[in-house]
């Protein structure tokens, strides 16, 4: 019993792994994919940067990223 209860906690370790790493070249993509609609608001100065953690099977984001000014830009309402 306390092997199948160890084999299982690796398993599920690995996993949890797996899911939390994204390559450099995922993320290279997902940050031009924002820069794209973040330049549609501000002049971005360079790419975003984002930090990405995984505690207990839920994941942080956090995008940063500087800009020379934000555009103009109307609402438009019924």
């Amino acid at each position: 019993m306390r092997t199948d209860r160890r084999e299982f906690t690796r398993v599920n370790n690995v996993l949890q792994s797996d899911k939390s790493v994204m390559s450099d070249a995922c993320k290279a993509l997902v940050l031009q994919d924002f820069a794209e609609k973040f330049n549609e608001y501000f002049d971005l100065i360079g790419l975003p940067r984002m930090e990405l953690t995984c505690q207990n099977g839920t994941y942080t984001v956090k995008l940063s990223f500087q800009a020379e000014r934000i555009k103009k830009f109307n609402v438009l309402t019924r």
